[in-house]
């Protein structure tokens, strides 16, 4: 196999679990249904990933990271922090992957104390510390009151986070609307008078 096929396959076993896991969980998907979809063997599967943990681990990684490496380019130019928080909605929404979120905590109570679930933890607290570090920069530049940046991350995240509840009763479109509101409500708290 060469080395352009070899990568084309292993996207598609990425993409075909990450489909699979949004919509079947991660506990009830197998690696048979994964090389069913990809239509490849399980040792297909195997020379890309040491087991399913570590396939689902790759997929978390490749998103987040990929997720917050977009969200920083769609930013660098603004300068206006509060536009910042009003992309930040558009943005989560756009990018909205609830199936998939559940499917993590799913994963989190699986694989427990696996060097797995390690990684994971890992994964999401890099993604924290970018967005606490961004919560930081906002405050430290006069527009959030002094609050502790890696609690008002925790806190924003949550809030966005409890509010993405909502794709399954409203379209996106009506999902930007309500976290715009929603953004507006919550600046409307954390802003400095």
């Amino acid at each position: 196999m060469n080395q352009e096929s070899d990568k084309v396959t292993k996207q598609r076993i990425v993409d075909c679990a990450k489909a699979l896991f949004s919509q079947k969980g991660y506990a009830a998907t197998s690696i048979q249904d994964i090389c069913k979809a990809a239509g490849c063997s399980k040792g297909g599967v195997y020379h890309h990933f040491v087991n399913k943990e570590d396939l689902f681990v790759y997929i978390a990684d490749t998103a987040f990271t990929g997720s917050w490496d977009e969200w920083s380019k769609r930013t660098a130019d603004i300068d206006d922090m509060e536009e910042l928080f009003y992309v930040f909605a558009d943005y989560f929404v756009d990018t909205l992957q609830r199936p998939l979120s559940k499917a993590a905590e799913e994963f989190m109570r699986v694989a427990a104390g696996s060097e797995n679930t390690v990684r994971f933890v890992g994964i999401m607290n890099a993604y924290m510390r970018n967005f606490e570090d961004f919560i930081g920069r906002v405050i430290a530049s006069g527009f959030l009151k002094e609050e502790d940046p890696k609690t008002l991350a925790f806190i924003v995240l949550s809030f966005y986070s409890g509010l993405s509840d909502s794709h399954a009763f409203l379209s996106k479109d009506e999902m930007k609307v309500l976290f715009r509101k929603s953004t507006e409500l919550l600046l409307s708290g954390i802003r400095r008078s």
